[in-house]
């Protein structure tokens, strides 16, 4: 048996090596796209995950107002009521008299007073810039409207709340919406 040998140029061996790097680099940088992709994918996740943990704390909030309202029936109109409160943070100082306690002894509105600041102050703590408002509107009968607000600058759209809410600017707002029991 005769065998022959047949060997490539050795121009054509050069370039073939060159082209295996060539392929390297190319699925190198395929690769690092492909890392790059899901490391913003990874960072939206995390965002999406802390926004979707904010409102659950404000829904949590927000029945907890509701909860305090219901609780306390305070005689007289829903406009007039002492759970009725302003965007404004709650003070450094508790209402005169304490309502906390077993031996407390207060009157409903001083009880909303106190409900109202403990409330105000829970929020701006749970919630990144919280913020929080009652409101009261006269179409809507004994309705009281609980709406807690806070920052989400992560937020690509954040919630669009009702124009009656007077939601701060910038601010992701939640509602809830309290049929407050007549005495």
């Amino acid at each position: 048996m005769l065998s022959v040998s047949i060997r490539a140029p050795r121009k054509l061996r050069r370039r073939q090596a060159g082209f295996s790097m060539i392929e390297a680099l190319v699925a190198v940088l395929v690769l690092s796209f492909g890392l790059l992709a899901l490391a913003g994918f990874q960072l939206r996740v995390l965002s999406d995950s802390v926004g979707a943990n904010n409102q659950s704390i404000a829904v949590q909030l927000a029945g907890d107002m509701a909860d305090r309202i219901r609780a306390n029936p305070v005689a007289g109109a829903v406009s007039s009521s002492p759970y009725v409160a302003d965007w404004s943070a709650a003070s450094a100082s508790q209402p005169d008299p304490s309502c906390a306690g077993a031996t407390a002894s207060c009157t409903p509105p001083q009880l909303a007073a106190h409900d109202l600041w403990n409330w105000k102050r829970r929020v701006a703590v749970a919630l990144p810039g919280g913020a929080a408002n009652v409101q009261s509107r006269k179409a809507a009968g004994s309705l009281l409207f609980v709406h807690i607000a806070w920052d989400e600058p992560a937020a690509v759209n954040p919630i669009a709340p009702d124009s009656a809410w007077s939601c701060p600017t910038g601010k992701a707002c939640q509602e809830a919406i309290v049929a407050v029991p007549q005495p």
